[in-house]
């Protein structure tokens, strides 16, 4: 079954923010780094999803592992992470730069975002967020170190709740199949050719294509989705599906014929 991460962010537009500012974080960084870590990522507001508060709860329980945009300071995003907290479960924390957070959050793995969504740094705020998350997951068993600190306990559920909470069983061949990050080929193989860096050539890209990638090796794209001002593909790999901008890699290469 596939993981589930709960995203516990803003969903209106709150002052100082552009319309519709948070649902582009939430489609162009938030979505390819769940997918990226192996997770199906899902907010109060989607169809799938249940607006009623003892619903959103559950979720906020339930949920494999759940991400905080602590950006504009939202307090029901505080009360989420509140949640996670208190009942030791893994949460993974994001901010946009202009946000001063009044608590220590670098220790929970914070990753940070810049919220004008520049295109140069899309792609290496969704390979941050991925790991952190695939990290976070895989020692969600730790115990939590805040709690720990005082010397008291997580927050326990009775059993009347009825409210599950038991992590899956750890499948390492799954999470060796899911990696975010694996090391560096090099030197490159004779089949690789130049870097694929000019818009005029992501735009002739098609489905079915195959690129290099110097960490994921050979991959084959799946499909392409345009952005504001870039594309997005799904390229499946041997060590898994990706989602990637093309124009902020910089390290296709495409693949030469036979």
């Amino acid at each position: 079954m596939e993981k589930k991460c709960f995203v516990i962010m803003p969903i209106s537009d709150p002052d100082g923010y552009a319309q519709g500012h948070f649902e582009r974080i939430y489609q162009y960084i938030v979505i390819p780094a769940c997918r990226q870590a192996g997770f199906r990522p899902i907010r109060a507001d989607d169809p799938a999803a249940s607006s009623n508060a003892w619903d959103i709860v559950k979720n906020i329980i339930e949920c494999e592992i759940a991400i905080c945009d602590l950006s504009s300071k939202n307090p029901n995003v505080i009360y989420g992470f509140a949640i996670r907290q208190a009942i030791n479960l893994p949460v993974t924390l994001i901010k946009d730069l202009k946000t001063q957070i009044m608590f220590n959050v670098q220790e929970f793995g914070l990753v940070e975002y810049d919220e004008s969504l520049r295109i140069d740094t899309v792609q290496k705020e969704i390979e941050a967020l991925s790991e952190v998350l695939t990290k976070n997951y895989e020692n969600r068993v730790v115990i939590n170190t805040l709690l720990n600190r005082f010397d008291i306990g997580s927050a326990q559920l009775t059993e009347t709740q009825n409210i599950s909470v038991e992590p899956e069983p750890i499948n390492q061949e799954e999470i060796k199949k899911e990696e975010s990050h694996l090391p560096v080929i090099s030197p490159l193989p004779d089949y690789a050719g130049d870097t694929i860096t000019e818009q005029e050539d992501i735009d002739k890209l098609r489905v079915g294509n195959f690129l290099f990638h110097r960490n994921y090796g050979k991959g084959e794209i799946k499909s392409i989705n345009k952005m504001a001002k870039d594309k997005m593909a799904k390229i499946q790999f041997e060590s898994g599906s990706k989602l990637l901008v093309l124009g902020t890699s910089g390290i296709f290469r495409k693949i030469i014929a036979e």
